[in-house]
């Protein structure tokens, strides 16, 4: 499979989802761009039956490309945006700033040459509904934007606002939100509470991989040197906690409900940050097999049977 199709843009036309379909998505940092071959190889074949689409993170930011059918867009973020050195520095923590700029990351998105097709996705917004997963940093409950024109930058920026990498978070109304990967990183629970019945989970780590999040350790490992513990073991338990409650849900479903995990299969090259490009690229690749794949069979065919 060649990359000449990258940067393609697709037709904005608004398609018909089907009924009580949801497409949950993982976040990950930089292995999202796994997601990002997943979702590009559906673009290309104009697959998108899902009338729930709920993201966390990197997740989110990966459904924000697919609603606005910028084929390759997300990869192109996460090689250019994400990899360069004004986005991620450990060392201006020790100098009392941001690990991670979203600040910078944000102002780049709205620049010509990253700036997201809006009008597009609210054309594919129709009949379907789109929610970022956000924690609110009072109590650290999970909370679940529905991004609008006016807010879309805004909530997929909470969503993303790693705890201690990017300090404040982000103020929506009289709150800071932070990543959503804290209180939500696999919200298969809420679509199922909205209606779905049909659920197709997006994952960014192997199913064999279930037992620990990377996530959770990989922050404490990069935060603890700051003495900031007991915090951060806090978020850590609760984060695990509603990972588990997650896995636990999608291996054991009520029986009213079908849920569909597609997932790497084996750990990816790439990391939650300071990836190489040559590892970016080959998850990518593996994503964008692995979703035309998926196109072929049954399971995917009972979607477009609908």
């Amino acid at each position: 499979m060649t990359t000449s199709h990258i940067n393609k843009i697709i037709p904005c036309p608004a398609t018909t989802p089907i009924q009580n379909t949801a497409l949950v998505v993982e976040g990950g940092g930089q292995r999202g761009i796994f997601t990002a071959g997943v979702l590009d190889s559906w673009l290309a074949q104009d697959f998108n039956p899902f009338a729930l689409l709920i993201g966390t993170s990197a997740g989110a930011q990966n459904l924000s490309t697919y609603m606005t059918r910028q084929l390759g867009h997300a990869k192109r973020s996460i090689m250019q945006l994400s990899n360069h050195p004004a986005f991620f520095s450990m060392k201006r923590s020790l100098a009392g700033g941001n690990t991670v700029d979203l600040d910078w990351f944000f102002n780049q998105v709205c620049h010509p040459e990253y700036q997201l097709n809006i009008g597009c996705a609210e054309a594919q917004l129709k009949d379907r509904q789109l929610l970022f997963s956000a924690t609110n940093r009072n109590g650290f409950s999970a909370t679940f934007f529905e991004p609008t024109a006016d807010n879309w930058l805004t909530t997929l920026k909470a969503s993303s606002a790693l705890p201690y990498l990017y300090k404040k978070g982000i103020a929506i109304g009289e709150d800071y939100y932070v990543d959503g990967g804290v209180a939500s990183p696999l919200p298969i629970q809420e679509a199922y509470q909205r209606g779905a019945k049909k659920i197709i989970v997006l994952r960014t780590i192997p199913t064999t991989q279930n037992i620990r999040s990377p996530w959770a350790h990989k922050l404490k490992s990069w935060v603890c040197p700051t003495k900031s513990c007991p915090k951060v073991l806090d978020i850590i338990t609760g984060h695990e906690n509603a990972y588990n409650e997650a896995l636990n849900f999608m291996h054991k479903p009520p029986a009213d409900v079908e849920i569909i995990e597609i997932a790497p299969p084996k750990k990816l090259a790439s990391r939650l940050l300071g990836s190489t490009n040559q590892a970016l690229d080959a998850d990518y690749q593996m994503g964008f097999e692995i979703g035309t794949q998926f196109l072929a069979t049954q399971q995917a065919q009972s979607f477009k049977a609908h």
